[in-house]
Formats: C-alpha cells, sequence, structure tokens
C-alpha cells in the first residue's frame, strides 16, 4: 500500500517559516518595454547569477531573463530546508513541483519508459537542486579539459582560484556531531573572506552514515582527509552548500541578494526567451516574452546564454545556430551550422537498493509526531534531522578492487585504462530513506513504522551518450531529452560490478549489524542479467546534464563554443553553462559550474 506523505505529513515543514528576500523594484526589469544594456544573460541559474553579479558589481548595466520566479517565494520552505530536497526528485513524471520546475520528460530510454528530469524553472536554477553536494573535480581532470582546449587556464592549479573565489566556508561543528562522525575541517581549500555562498556541513549526522564508513575501511577504501582539493579517492562525509546560519539551503540566489538594489541589474522572471537575435552573425539582443507579451532586450556588448544543458542548446537552435538538418527541417534560417548542438550529452546515471534498517533515519519523519518534534526544532534552533539532506557519506573508488572479485571483459578493462590514475570509477552513497523504484520518493514509501535506507552507486566512466533537440520553433515547447543511458555494453557491465561493490560493502560484519532486510531489488536478484534488469527498472539521473554545447578547438567537429565560452561561427554570444564543458569530470559539478562562471565571468570583463 503506498501513501501520499507531502499533503499530510509534511504539512508543518511547508508552513512559510522562512523569510525570501524579494528584488527591490530598482532592480525588476519592465516587461514589454524595449531597452538596451550592455549584457544579456538568458538563464538565471547558477551560472547566470554568478556571471550577472560579477558584471554588475564591475558596474555594468545587465538584463537576467528567467522564465521562472523566485524559488523561496514560490516553493516557500521546499527551497531552503535541506531535508526538503527529496521532494520533486523522483523519476515519477507525477513527482513534480509545477510552481518551479520544467517537468521536462525524456524520450524513452533503455533503463526505463521515460524518467521526469526536474530542471528548475526559476531564479537560481538547479543549484536550487542536486541536494547540496559540494566537491571539486579531480586534478587530472582539469588538466584533461586545458589539453583539450589548449588553454592551460584550465589545469587545476590555474583554475582553483576561481574555485576559490566564490565560497564562504564555514568548518564543521564537531561539537554538535556525534564524535563518530566528526569531519576534518579544510580552510587550506578555501580563501577567508570569499563568497558569497556559503559551504559547510549539516549538524546533524545521519547515524547509518558511521557504520557505512566502517564498512567502507573494512574493504580497503581509506578514509579521505576532504573531497576540495583536488582527490576523489576514499570515503568521508561531503560538504554542501549550506549556510551554516539556521542550517538552511545556500545558492546561486546569494550571488543575485548580493547586488540587488545597489547595481545596475535588471532582473526580467517569469519571462521566456523566444529567440537570440542577430544582424548577420553578430548577437544584438534576445526576443522575450512577458505574459504573452513580446519585446525586445538588446545587448550593447555581448549576449550571454546559461539557460542549461537543455535549453541552452534550444535557445541555440530556434536562433539559427546548430545542425543545418535540423535547422532545415525546421525552416530555421541558419546563422551558424554546428553540428555539435545539443550532441554529446553526458549525466550520471544512480541506481541502488532499498533495506529496512535499524538505525534512525530521514524514515522517521513520515511518523508525524516525530516530523512535528523536528519541525519545532529546526524552527526553533536551525538544528536536527531536517537540517540533513541524506547523502552525506560518500566514497570514490576505482573498480580494481571489485573487479577482482568480479570479473569484466577486455573491452571494459581497456576502457577503465583510458582514464588517468587519479579519475575514481565509481561513486557510492548512502541514500537515508527508502528509494525503492525511485518514482516517487514519498508515495512509494512503505506504509511501516520501520526505517529504511539506499545505497546507491554510479559509474564515473560511462561511454554511453545522448542528445538534445528541438520539437518546435517554439521554446514554450519542451526539448526532445535523451540521455541514451545505459547503451554502450561497457556501461552494462560496468552499473552491474558496481552494484554487486555495493552489496560487498552491504554484506561487511558492521553493516550487517544495521540492515535487518534487502527489499529492492531483493536478495533473489543475483545474476548479471537480472542485475541489470533491476538497474534498468530503477536507475535516475543525478541532475548532472551537460556537455550539449560542448567547448573545443577549430577543427573539432563537435565543438560549439572555444575556450572562452565563444560560439563559433558568431560574434558576441556565448555559452557558459553545463553544456559549455568539454566533458563531465567526476563527481557533482556544482562547484565547477560556479568555478566556470568566475571564471569567464572575469574573462567578459578582461575583454
Amino acid at each position: 500500500m503506498h501513501i501520499v506523505l507531502p499533503s499530510i505529513l509534511f504539512a508543518s515543514i511547508l508552513l512559510p517559516f522562512t523569510t525570501s528576500t524579494p528584488v527591490p523594484p530598482s532592480s525588476t526589469g519592465q516587461p514589454g518595454q524595449n531597452i538596451t544594456l550592455d549584457y544579456i544573460i538568458l538563464g538565471g541559474g547558477t551560472a547566470g547569477l554568478v556571471i550577472a553579479a560579477r558584471l554588475s558589481q564591475a558596474s555594468k548595466r545587465v538584463a537576467v531573463i528567467e522564465a521562472g520566479g523566485f524559488y523561496e517565494q514560490d516553493a516557500g520552505d521546499l527551497s531552503t530546508i535541506p531535508a526538503n530536497a527529496v521532494f520533486g526528485a523522483g523519476a515519477s513524471p507525477e513527482d513534480v513541483l509545477p510552481s518551479v520546475d520544467w517537468a521536462f520528460v525524456t524520450s524513452p530510454q533503455a533503463v526505463k519508459d521515460y524518467i521526469m528530469h526536474a530542471e528548475k524553472r526559476s531564479v537560481e536554477g538547479i543549484s536550487a537542486r542536486n541536494y547540496f553536494t559540494y566537491q571539486r573535480p579531480t586534478i587530472s581532470s582539469l588538466d584533461k579539459w586545458a589539453t583539450l582546449v589548449s588553454d592551460p587556464s584550465y589545469t587545476y592549479a590555474n583554475f582553483l582560484p576561481y574555485f576559490k573565489k566564490s565560497i564562504a566556508y564555514t568548518p564543521p561543528n564537531n561539537t554538535a556531531r556525534p564524535a563518530n562522525a566528526s569531519v576534518p575541517s579544510a580552510p587550506y581549500a578555501f580563501t577567508a573572506g570569499a563568497g558569497p555562498l556559503h559551504v559547510s556541513f549539516a549538524e546533524w549526522a545521519n547515524p547509518i552514515s558511521s557504520f557505512v564508513d566502517r564498512a567502507w575501511q573494512k574493504l580497503g577504501v581509506p578514509v579521505a582527509q576532504d573531497f576540495v582539493s583536488g582527490v576523489l579517492k576514499g570515503v568521508q562525509y561531503s560538504m554542501n552548500s549550506i549556510n551554516p546560519q539556521g542550517q538552511v539551503r545556500d545558492s546561486s540566489y546569494s550571488f543575485l541578494k548580493s547586488v540587488v538594489g545597489t547595481t545596475g541589474i535588471q532582473v526580467y522572471n517569469n519571462t521566456l526567451v523566444k529567440k537570440i537575435l542577430f544582424e548577420g552573425n553578430v548577437a544584438t539582443g534576445a526576443l522575450v516574452s512577458s505574459g504573452g507579451v513580446e519585446y525586445i532586450l538588446s545587448a550593447r556588448k555581448e549576449v550571454i546564454l546559461t539557460a542549461g544543458a537543455f535549453q541552452s542548446p534550444q535557445i541555440l537552435m530556434v536562433s539559427g545556430v546548430g545542425p543545418a538538418s535540423t535547422l532545415n527541417k525546421f525552416n530555421i534560417p541558419i546563422i551558424s551550422a554546428l553540428e555539435g548542438v545539443g550532441k554529446n550529452m553526458q549525466d550520471h546515471l544512480l541506481f541502488g537498493a532499498s533495506y529496512r534498517v535499524k538505525p534512525l533515519t530521514h524514515s522517521a519523519l513520515t511518523n508525524s509526531t516525530f516530523l512535528a518534534e523536528a519541525t519545532r526544532e529546526y524552527k526553533a534552533a536551525g538544528t536536527g534531522i531536517l537540517g540533513n539532506p541524506g547523502g552525506e557519506i560518500i566514497a570514490w573508488e576505482k573498480a580494481q578492487a571489485a573487479i577482482k572479485t568480479h570479473p569484466i571483459s577486455a573491452a571494459a578493462r581497456k576502457v577503465l585504462a583510458s582514464y588517468p590514475a587519479d579519475w575514481p570509477d565509481f561513486e557510492f552513497l548512502m541514500l537515508d530513506a527508502y528509494s525503492g523504484d525511485n518514482q516517487n520518493y514519498f508515495q512509494g514509501a512503505p506504509k511501516t513504522p520501520f526505517m529504511y535506507a539506499s545505497p546507491a552507486a554510479a559509474i564515473m566512466v560511462a561511454q554511453s551518450r545522448g542528445s538534445v533537440t528541438i520539437a518546435s520553433t517554439d521554446t514554450a515547447v519542451p526539448p526532445v531529452i535523451d540521455p541514451n543511458w545505459l547503451t554502450h555494453p561497457v556501461d552494462q557491465e560496468l552499473v552491474v560490478v558496481a552494484f554487486k561493490r555495493m552489496r560487498d560493502m552491504m554484506d561487511t560484519d558492521i553493516m550487517k549489524r544495521a540492515w535487518v532486510e534487502e527489499l529492492v531489488p531483493g536478495r533473489h536478484v543475483v545474476s548479471d542479467a537480472d542485475i541489470l534488469s533491476a538497474i534498468r527498472q530503477t536507475g535516475i539521473q543525478m541532475f548532472h546534464a551537460s556537455i550539449t554545447c560542448k567547448m573545443g578547438k577549430v577543427g573539432d567537429a563537435d565543438a560549439v563554443v572555444d575556450h572562452r565560452g565563444r560560439v563559433f561561427g558568431t560574434k558576441q554570444l556565448r555559452v557558459i553553462d553545463a553544456s559549455s564543458m568539454p566533458f563531465l569530470p567526476p563527481g557533482h559539478p556544482q562547484a565547477l559550474i560556479y568555478a566556470l562562471a568566475e571564471k569567464l565571468a572575469e574573462d567578459i570583463l578582461q575583454s
């Protein structure tokens, strides 16, 4: 039997007891009026708000166009309480927050028929999602980036200042955390006085995480010092974009709040970009629509596209930049024929199991009495379980240990050998609740008083590539999204090995003391074929969609932008977001997108 929790048991944490910061009239654009500014930024998400803030701080007049409203106003405490990150995060098209989500649905997949991609339609974009995980990519991955685009400024050492620039770091409060969940501090990885984005650790530590920590160590996985120094190896608690003052989520909205009312920034929320405007191949502005009224925002200097992995390629294509065959199909005049627009899509696929466990987990929040007490504690002091998003303990590992007992093919070994030594093959997490089939985390939760937890895995070396294209010349019509997960045979092998390695961890003596039963997929699922089938049925995206406007060099047939984010075949047009990286590095890309935006905002100003 299934239960619907958000409207009943979670009602008390949906009450608006947080306060949002509205944009003052002086920073609000006037819909319907044609206007010319220095820069037009198309997309008010992670990268867009960073760039807007840095340009406006340099006394530039900047417009930010965002199709959605303000997350904190439209979603209330769903936007700020860390434990609420799970709302609207399932694969089911029915598990959606309509006020703030685009609710894009993929084309039918080898994983399952359809997966809802919860792309944010709000100011702050996907930084409002993704469980706030903050970690940096490996040294070799950024060095590889620098090589691929022939620009040494992308090496880890040269890129590092831009990672530091955005972050206001707070060390872990190990006094509040249990002794067996203490975390090393990492002040050396940050710069004092930087910001405005807060990064810290949840003060509540999930009890099962300490079991997981010791279990991975039992399997030979070392304890990591941190995940922000260019090394993703070992097991450790992860940092999150959490403001320690009140234990609330932080996001790119912090950049906007730092400049509204004091600079020349103009925010056009609830405004849809219809297309980029050109004179010849020079981008001059954008045609936008607010409440059905179309008007033109013009740029004296540049148009900067920051609409994300799905809508940046969509906007390029409807504007005449993209594969010639697609543009011709829709009778769109060609500005620049770039075959790579919408191609090369990468995203990490998450999969795993669900167990009934003994320690307290976030499953306790399904009990109305427990929830009421947790809500009172959080409202009074900003402490307790609601301050933890639920997936705090992470282990990174190369595949060597796993394939000693779970052999793989020569083809799979060749793929693994092609990656640098410090590039992890697997990521393992422990989700602190019942994930089941990952369709809807509340409607799918068992109606029992028991505790649940869900070990999960993802491969960092996936070979499958997806795509994004248009279904219409109207940007109000969703793009066609095909992640193409698990279509490469090596990916199919590696997800099975990662699943088995995850079970090895669960079968250590330490973890066996913590769990009662594997419910999904169940211990009857043992063969490679059955494990792969289970993964196909339950796998879900990690909100890491990227590379659909790939960065590269002249002569790279798939490249859309150069090392400075400038769109090939055009002038005064850049793409700066997750779509414009040359590849998806290992790990969670939140920190990388902030750093890329910082780097290229500086480049824009120096230009």
